[in-house]
């Protein structure tokens, strides 16, 4: 059997090291990784045509908010130009092609708690520049689902998603690699931002496994969430972690880690996904644990 030409854009990312191997193992991807810088038009116009994908899979992203904060403009520049780069040459190109571009939970904003679990029809109300970014991308994907003859275009809105590699900005890492410190030093507590708002987590190997789904199942022009379902606390994930380290160490909140227009409470309806043979497959106490454990031999503890 011939397999599908796939272009994975951002595979050197925390995601894209868990989605690679998955797309190996599926056995019926030829993948190549997007080289160079994504704000680049002809660069990603080359690209295009030199492989002509029948796959592509949209990962590449700034997607840290404080720097998206700090500097909206280049987290547009990547953001968006760089998803319409890679609309335009894709539609340019005449090949038929399946574009699916990861957008992220963050566009749904500050919603009404009567309307949670968030679906995909409700109104996105973005509350960051990153997330504002995300949804101009999206707005740009639905354009060309709509009128390009040779490109289908699906998107994914992925809830937090955590495991072993996540980089130490993110809040999970970062409570462990706090956690282990404090505990080696002796110290009686770590700094935390603001513990009440909810989210809804997932282990990365649970999103990646609906990135598959959405590239073999997903209908064009359509909006998928990908979320466990659940709503946990930012309060009980410092918990559980305090007890996996089997110490007594307390968390102190500081100013400069509470996040100004924070949502409160989050977490999604993944029904949609579920439809198309989706499910999720890890809880957040074997994931926790998991990266617990990772992070303390890595840092030698």
């Amino acid at each position: 059997m011939k397999k599908k030409q796939t272009l994975v854009t951002g595979a050197n990312g925390f995601v894209g090291n868990y989605l690679i191997p998955a797309l190996e193992g599926a056995g019926i991807y030829e993948i190549h990784s997007f080289s160079g810088d994504i704000r680049d038009k002809e660069n990603v116009q080359k690209q295009i045509q030199s492989i002509a994908p029948d796959t592509v899979i949209h990962l590449a992203a700034q997607a840290f908010v404080p720097i998206a904060v700090a500097d909206p403009w280049e987290t547009e520049e990547i953001n968006v130009r760089g998803t319409l780069n890679l609309l335009e040459s894709l539609h340019r190109s005449g090949h038929i092609s399946k574009l699916l571009y990861v957008s992220s939970a963050d566009v749904y904003g500050k919603q009404f708690e009567s309307d949670l679990p968030l679906s995909e029809k409700l109104l996105p109300k973005p509350v960051n520049p990153y997330a504002g970014s995300k949804l101009a991308a999206e707005s740009y994907c639905r354009q060309y689902a709509h009128y390009s003859p040779n490109l289908s275009v699906v998107i994914a809105r992925p809830f937090n998603h955590i495991g072993v590699g996540q980089r130490r900005e993110f809040v999970i890492p970062n409570f462990c690699a706090q956690i282990l410190e404090a505990k080696s030093k002796g110290e009686v507590s770590i700094s935390v931002g603001d513990l009440n708002p909810t989210r809804d987590f997932s282990n990365v190997k649970d999103i990646v496994s609906g990135y598959l789904t959405l590239i073999e199942k997903g209908e064009s022009g359509e909006i998928y969430n990908i979320c466990s379902g659940e709503e946990t606390s930012i309060r009980s994930m410092v918990e559980k972690l305090i007890q996996i380290s089997d110490s007594k160490i307390g968390f102190t909140v500081h100013p400069d880690r509470v996040r100004s227009s924070e949502t409160s409470r989050v977490y999604g309806d993944n029904s949609k996904l579920k439809a198309l043979g989706w499910k999720n497959s890890f809880t957040v106490d074997e994931t926790l644990f998991e990266i617990y454990s990772h992070l303390k031999t890595e840092m030698g503890f």
